[in-house]
């Protein structure tokens, strides 16, 4: 049955970013044949089957072994450790995030921004709403591959754009935070009836906290744009702090996955090949006595915390004893631990950020640093009295130049941003902390990088066989189809 089903789906995805799946149902073939019925669409559904879309793909096969090997948070078991070698021979998984997350995530809000905007179903608060959800999955595609069908992306079927062109990404992170911002003041002031009271699995249609997720989603790209566009991003970064942000872990973007096998982490950690937990990332939290790592470690056969060195050679691999090496831990793999796509903890290490570079304001930078490590502690339910502890090592103040504090803030939200592992990788290419070591020893692999962690997702053969013309414009802008060629905002 499974076999037929992915048979199904990859009959139905067509090719081209700018596709949406055919539905099934001649009900759907009707409307889509007739404008006119558009009314007959749910939109609630649509809306909700796009949020917790937005989670799963986010945290699903095609991103887990790339991000979270190439942020060093762990190592995958057999093949599957590939991407950790630096390859690039992943076409069809390159391929199969691009139809997931344009057939499953945009297509649908698509659809409901459709729905939203025309005449006789025009909601200003849903439409709101969905703008965030379509943000926030527009930022994952283009964070992958830098330019992207976006203005006429998705619009196959809806608009007829079989082959849409590819945008810069520089014109594409601006409209976003205009989205943004315009979804703030509309969020701000909309009446809680009018938005999706049964069918908003995030919130629970709650808009306080949504106005608090579409700001910190701005300030997240606002700084991403920071050696980009300086003057942009400190203009933006102005205005987010103007308005509510995430504060505390019960603002936190966060979902239970509820069907299959529950949580994705769930079954990397149990099934064949599995994966074991980063030298890097244990040896840190080690080094530090956080609190934290027997939530994100699990502790090895020996009763120790043992990690597995990224980017070994086959040789030497096949002697590291991999499979006694720690699991990630049960706390964020269960089958119902949480997937996150924003958290308060990242907007307080964006904020220390934002004061220490654009204020030059150390000491308040601090505060917020130090706010973000405490709230990471509480949303893992670290124990109060360890929390104290721990607050009043030296780790958890800045100190030194500000070079040297902006490593120790990029390297907290590395630990805290667990297991957000494709928002971590972004970061880590933007910052360019914590550092991942240029790979010069005998035992590692320097893959196609010369050793370095690849900056981006290929476009995959199929697209550029079935949009190549637009592709092939894109990459004339921006730089030869590498995984090593960076994007437009990873400047530093």
């Amino acid at each position: 049955m499974k076999n037929i089903q992915h048979i199904i789906k990859r009959t139905l995805v067509t090719f081209s970013f700018g596709l949406v799946f055919i539905s099934c149902q001649s009900s759907l073939e009707d409307i889509y044949d007739n404008p006119n019925a558009v009314t007959t669409i749910d939109d609630a559904a649509l809306f909700t089957k796009a949020t917790r879309d937005l989670f799963i793909q986010t945290t699903g096969r095609s991103t887990y072994g790339f991000t979270g090997q190439y942020a060093h948070y762990f190592v995958a078991g057999s093949s599957e450790r590939r991407p950790d070698q630096y390859g690039d021979n992943f076409d069809g998984d390159y391929n199969d995030f691009s139809e997931d997350m344009y057939g499953g995530v945009i297509r649908h809000i698509e659809e409901v921004l459709m729905i939203t905007s025309t005449e006789g179903t025009k909601n200003d608060l849903r439409n709101a709403m969905a703008n965030v959800i379509a943000v926030m999955g527009y930022t994952v595609i283009t964070d992958a591959y830098g330019e992207i069908p976006y203005t006429e992306g998705g619009k196959g079927k809806t608009e007829g754009i079989i082959n849409p062109k590819y945008d810069t990404q520089e014109y594409i992170y601006k409209d976003l935070i205009e989205r943004l911002s315009e979804s703030i003041a509309i969020l701000k002031i909309a009446n809680p009836a009018e938005g999706y009271p049964e069918s908003d699995p995030i919130y629970d249609n709650d808009l306080n906290k949504w106005v608090r997720l579409a700001n910190s989603v701005r300030l997240r790209l606002a700084m991403r744009i920071r050696y980009a566009d300086n003057t942009l991003s400190k203009q933006v970064v102005s205005q987010c702090l103007e308005e509510p942000l995430m504060e505390d872990p019960s603002h936190d973007a966060s979902l239970v996955q509820t069907e299959g096998n529950g949580n994705s982490w769930y079954f990397h950690r149990t099934k064949y090949p599995g994966i074991k937990v980063s030298e890097m990332m244990i040896d840190q939290l080690m080094s530090t006595a956080d609190p934290r790592l027997p939530v994100f470690v699990s502790k090895d056969m020996n009763g120790n915390y043992s990690g597995q060195l990224n980017g070994l050679n086959d040789e030497s691999f096949g002697i590291s004893d991999f499979v006694s090496k720690s699991d990630i831990g049960v706390a964020i793999s269960s089958k119902e631990s949480k997937m996150y796509v924003m958290t308060a903890t990242e907007t307080w290490f964006l904020r220390a950020e934002a004061a220490l570079a654009y204020d030059n304001d150390p000491t308040t930078a601090n505060e917020l640093f130090r706010k973000g490590i405490e709230t990471s502690l509480i949303q893992w339910d670290v124990e109060n009295l360890k929390i104290t502890d721990f607050m009043s090592n030296s780790t958890t103040s800045l100190t030194g130049t500000n070079d040297q504090m902006e490593e120790q803030i990029g390297t907290q939200m590395w630990i805290a941003i667990t297991p957000n592992y494709f928002e971590s990788w972004s970061n880590i290419r933007r910052t360019g902390y914590p550092v991942i070591a240029e790979r010069k020893a005998t035992n590692l692999s320097r893959g196609v990088t010369n050793g370095i962690m690849p900056k981006r997702f290929l476009y995959s053969t199929i697209e550029m066989s079935t949009n190549g013309k637009n592709i092939n414009e894109a990459i004339s802008r921006q730089g030869p189809n590498k995984i090593d060629t960076p994007v437009w905002w990873d400047k530093n």
